[in-house]
């Protein structure tokens, strides 16, 4: 039972990659993963709505209030266990560095949260896991007073062409954050809670109560008061970056985007950034989806600014008035710096010196008329990561003895420590040690040697053994989703972007593609990462789903052969679920909300049923169904998870599809109406059930009537994937952002054993209440039902069924008047209750909220008043196992 919806972020370039050692690549697709993450944010009317996030938060927030006492699912809030990698990092767009001391450096996950390393990025450490929104976006510092720091949240860099004015960028942020002591406590700006995307913030130079913030959608936002009021002072679709003039807090400059989408161009103010002007000539207005403006003023110069510019393949311009005119510098060389990568800057000792980073980095040495590469990374390089977005100086770099600059990139940070001489494959450092930031699409685990392995953003597929934080990578490129043979781990099917499958035959040490003879494998005919499901009948049937559905009868084979079962509907297909117990069922569903099931899905060529067809059937909403999960006890029953932000994206069918209910729950703990990203039933109860969202992770008791988020799930971050390792009960949550994480879910359970006295007509009847069963932190209710009105009952606790201090267990009780009565359990803790009217006594019983006890048993017997049974007049119950959970 597992599921996976990656609503993920775009991979890393418009070009070509170079090949893994481990594995194989190909080109990355950022634009088209964006509108694959778009397509199930929206609802069945093709709308995003501007506050469906915020709503969904709060809504949230209040049902954890209303669960705050429930741990549903059996999963502790301090249970989870992070895997990592501890070696790999996602991407990072920002980086400030503590001048009073270079050593203490802060960065940012796009989804990930805030990190601090106090030794120069050898190592890191997240700030708060869960402040309210994780995407880091932007960070700046007050250059007069460090102590006081903002964090912009919103990763809102995305292609013009590809949004069409809807904002479909990454995570979506909650405004900024801000610190006034250094770091040690954060506080939101509440005036900024509707900044979407916040790009950048900027700090006057002459007053650090003046801030200006780039924001997407909207523009340019002024505050004069340190953030605590803002006031839009440049309407714009976006604005994507905004600066002061570091000489001059009179004078700033910033990128707008306008309302047609395709002009970008330069605004500036000479008065604090009260009002604004467009630049006279040159970068006044630039055509072109990919004309991202970056701009860096020249501080040994003042008036002087260059800009990177993200039209023809990437060139320098420059202005030698304060950015009003703009000439291009650039001649044949190019940077190829787009709307995704554009990380720029000038030496502040010497105009000539610059560093631009798109795909990989250059530099210049003559202002911008030539360009040199001086990286050629990959993933898991030294030299820096594919798609580079920040370049950040040491604040004491004098260009002569102190020459540090940094690199912020789709894989984490990396330095050069002279950037004057660094070259491709000299002279970098990687720097990815603990920033655990990456983002996951799916992941699959195997109890056999604890392995998790899965597919992550723009950093390939990765593989985690054993208790090891460092993962090892069988294939670049993306990873998407992920399945393990359970019959013989060795088998691990992965795939890159379109249902392009990979399989590796050692356990996931390398891997290869078999995608053979698929025919649809681009961004026409499959999802930007498709869904994959390896049958639980048989591991060596494998599906994958395009346009048609796709199966392979022998994926262990030399060469895997395809053959298409399910002709295409004129929609891809997003889900596929297999019912355990019978190959012959088969339920997919699509992009646009249509399902159909087969009951002879071994046939060569299957008879589909419109469960919902859009048309006559159409009991679901017509929108992106992004999982579906089929009862393995009774295959009329299935659960199916939607996209958008709209309400009642969880539903349940009982009838084999004939009729559909919500499962969201009833408010107050409802589900927040949001975008689900999977759901998953608990193999041993499939009343238990979890959700994972853009949100985190909800859990539920009772087949979703209500539902309950105070298990937390491992951090604030939208969790991609849910899916049970085989061979074991322990989750995997495949997050977006904070990596993988596993969590060991151990349900309390109880097992009646032995028996009660010889002879006793009616004896009494232990048992434990199942609206509070052995949940550790919790209180248990031991029931002691036929035990006399009024009555006292007595409640024997012990850790033992086998011995006691009298000998071994059982014990028969006639030396102390009780014959033909065992004792079952060491008498360890005694109880005492009355019983009720109706025969029941009420023993409760409180656990230690202690991790220690997990799967701890606890051992119970009864002893009644039996007048006339034996000579003391007692009699006692049969025993009660009760293994603790959570």
């Amino acid at each position: 039972m597992r599921c996976l919806l990656a609503l993920a972020l775009p991979l890393c370039l418009l070009g070509s990659c170079a090949s893994s050692a481990a594995g194989e690549s190909g080109p990355e697709y950022p634009g088209d993963a964006i509108r694959w993450r778009a397509e199930r944010w929206q609802d069945e009317h093709g709308n995003i709505p501007v506050d469906g996030w915020l709503r969904a938060l709060r809504a949230r927030e209040q049902l954890v209030a209303a669960s705050s006492l429930e741990d549903d699912g059996g999963i502790a809030p301090d249970a989870w266990v992070e895997r990592g990698p501890f070696n790999v990092s996602g991407r990072s767009r920002t980086l400030v560095i503590d001048p009073r001391d270079t050593r203490i450096l802060w960065s940012g996950g796009v989804s990930g949260g805030l990190w601090k390393s106090l030794d120069r990025g050898a190592t890191w450490n997240p700030v708060d896991d869960w402040w309210t929104n994780l995407s880091i976006a932007s960070m700046t510092m007050d250059p007069a007073n460090p102590d006081v720091m903002y964090v912009g949240t919103g990763e809102g860099f995305f292609n013009d062409n590809v949004a069409r004015g809807v904002n479909r960028s990454a995570v979506r942020g909650a405004g900024i954050f801000k610190t006034t002591d250094g770091g040690a406590t954060w506080t939101q700006l509440v005036a900024t809670a509707s900044f979407g995307y916040v790009q950048r913030v900027a700090v006057s130079p002459s007053n650090g109560n003046v801030l200006l913030a780039a924001v997407r959608p909207g523009g340019i936002q002024r505050s004069t008061d340190g953030g605590t009021t803002w006031s839009l002072v440049h309407a714009a679709f976006s604005s994507d970056q905004v600066l002061f003039d570091p000489n001059d807090g009179q004078k700033a400059l910033a990128h707008v985007v306008d309302a047609t989408l395709a002009i970008h161009g330069v605004v500036r103010s000479l008065d604090g950034g009260a009002s604004w002007s467009p630049a006279a000539s040159g970068l006044a207005s630039i055509s072109g989806y990919d004309a991202r403006i970056e701009m860096c003023y020249a501080r040994s110069v003042p008036g002087v600014v260059y800009a990177s510019v993200g039209n023809s393949g990437g060139k320098i311009w420059r202005s030698a008035n304060g950015g009003l005119d703009w000439v291009q510098r650039t001649g044949t060389s190019s940077s190829g710096v787009n709307w995704y990568f554009n990380g720029f800057w000038v030496d502040p000792t010497n105009e000539n010196r610059m560093v631009v980073a798109g795909l990989h980095v250059w530099r210049s040495t003559n202002g911008g008329t030539s360009l040199a590469r001086i990286t050629n990374g990959y993933i898991m390089t030294v030299d820096p990561h594919l798609d580079v977005h920040a370049v950040v100086a040491d604040p004491d770099y004098d260009g002569v003895t102190k020459k540090r600059v940094y690199v912020t990139t789709d894989g984490g940070l990396h330095a050069a420590d002279d950037i004057t001489t660094v070259a491709i494959g000299s002279g970098w450092r990687d720097l990815d040690n603990n920033l655990r930031s990456t983002q996951y699409y799916g992941a699959a685990g195997h109890a056999t040697g604890n392995v998790v392995i899965g597919g992550l953003q723009d950093n390939g597929t990765q593989r985690l053994v054993g208790a090891s934080t460092s993962s090892n990578m069988p294939f670049g490129g993306d990873g998407g989703q992920v399945q393990i043979d359970p019959t013989n781990p060795s088998y691990v099917y992965g795939e890159y972007v379109w249902l392009q499958v990979h399989r590796s035959t050692n356990g996931g040490s390398s891997s290869s593609s078999i995608y053979n003879n698929i025919t649809e494998i681009d961004a026409t005919t499959a999802n930007f990462i498709a869904p994959i499901v390896l049958d639980p009948n048989s591991s060596l049937r494998l599906y994958g789903g395009a346009t048609r559905l796709w199966r392979t009868a022998n994926a262990r084979a030399g060469t895997v052969s395809w053959s298409a079962i399910k002709p295409g509907v004129g929609s891809k297909i997003s889900a596929i679920a297999v019912a355990a117990g019978n190959a012959d069922v088969v339920w997919v569903a699509h992009n646009d909300g249509r399902v159909y099931r087969t009951a002879n899905a071994l046939a060569a060529t299957p008879t589909w049923v419109a469960v919902d067809d859009n048309a006559g059937l159409d009991p679901l909403p017509n929108r992106y169904v992004t999982r579906l999960a089929i009862d393995p006890t009774n295959h009329q029953v299935v659960w199916a998870t939607l996209g958008g932000f709209a309400s009642g994206n969880l539903r349940v069918t009982r009838d084999g599809g004939a009729t559909w209910s919500d499962a969201a729950g009833v408010a107050p703990r409802r589900l927040p109406d949001l975008p689900l990203n999977c759901v998953v039933l608990h193999p041993d109860d499939t009343d238990v059930v979890y959700v994972a969202s853009e949100l985190g992770i909800f859990a539920s008791d009772d087949a979703g009537q209500t539902w309950s988020a105070s298990n937390d799930g491992p951090a604030n971050v939208a969790t991609e994937e849910l899916a049970f390792m085989h061979g074991n009960r322990r989750l995997i949550a495949a997050t977006l952002g904070r990596g993988v994480w596993t969590v060991d879910v151990t349900r309390p359970t109880s097992t009646a054993f032995g028996s009660a006295c010889s002879g006793h007509a009616s004896p009494p009847n232990l048992s434990i209440d199942p609206l509070a069963t052995a949940r550790i932190g919790r209180t248990m209710h031991w029931l002691v039902a036929n035990a006399p009105v009024g009555g006292t009952s007595f409640l024997m606790l012990g850790f033992s069924d086998t011995v006691w201090a009298g000998g071994a267990l059982p014990f028969d009780l006639a030396p102390v008047g009780m014959a033909g009565c065992p004792l079952l359990v060491s008498p360890d803790l005694a109880t005492s209750a009355t019983a009720d009217a109706s025969g029941t006594a009420t023993h409760a019983v409180p656990l230690p909220d202690s991790s220690a006890l997990l799967g701890a048993i606890l051992y119970g017997q009864a002893i009644v008043p039996a007048p006339g049974l034996n000579a003391l007049g007692l009699g006692v119950s049969a025993g009660v196992a009760a293994s603790l959970g959570w």
